[in-house]
């Protein structure tokens, strides 16, 4: 855990442990509307999911709410929340190589969480999740890396739209970079 008044400079640490002596591997953080936080993270070699409510200063671990998915060996989760539902987005652990994502909702961080469905095509889209932006209340953006698992440094990142059928995230592959070459910032207006 460190801490800075400004995200690039200036950190102090103030240590590290794993929660409640859980191995913690591929991880995010979300924070809830009336500022609430999470770290989910994957233990177990990967087996499972975890979901621990922060402390209010952020610095540690109030509890554990939820252990998600055990057996199913997910990694990668991105968390959002739209219309008063919690989404997680996670991937298979195949190494370097992409896999059909899935997703999960839930009324509360707490659970319970949903079945897993499909998310994306059977490589979604040749992506792993990293987190989801919401950029106005009807338009999320996910973000992703495409990994290269023979070049390591020549790995990008992919940003598509999520389109919903009622609750149901859509992932848009039309806007996705076949190449390096084809990546560009994207643009974001204020």
């Amino acid at each position: 855990m460190a801490t800075s008044d400004s995200p690039d400079s200036h950190f102090v640490y103030h240590g590290s442990f794993n929660p409640y002596g859980y191995m913690s591997r591929d991880c995010t953080l979300f924070q809830d509307d009336d500022g609430t936080a999470y770290f989910i993270s994957a233990a177990r070699d990967n087996a499972d999911l975890h979901i621990y409510r922060l402390q209010e200063d952020y610095l540690n671990v109030e509890s554990l709410v939820g252990k998600l998915w055990q057996g199913e060996y997910r990694e990668a989760p991105a968390v959002f929340k739209r219309k008063g539902k919690y989404y997680m987005l996670t991937s298979f652990c195949t190494g370097w190589a992409p896999n059909q994502g899935k997703y999960a909702m839930a009324d509360t961080m707490d659970g319970p969480w949903g079945m897993l469905s499909d998310f994306g095509d059977e490589t979604t889209y040749q992506t792993q999740p990293a987190f989801v932006l919401k950029r106005s209340e009807e338009e999320y953006l996910y973000f992703s890396d495409r990994w290269n698992g023979s070049d390591y440094f020549q790995s990008s990142y992919v940003v598509l739209p999520i389109e919903f059928n009622g609750d149901i995230p859509i992932l848009n592959h039309y806007s996705t970079l076949s190449s390096r070459e084809d990546a560009h910032l994207i643009h974001f207006e204020r």
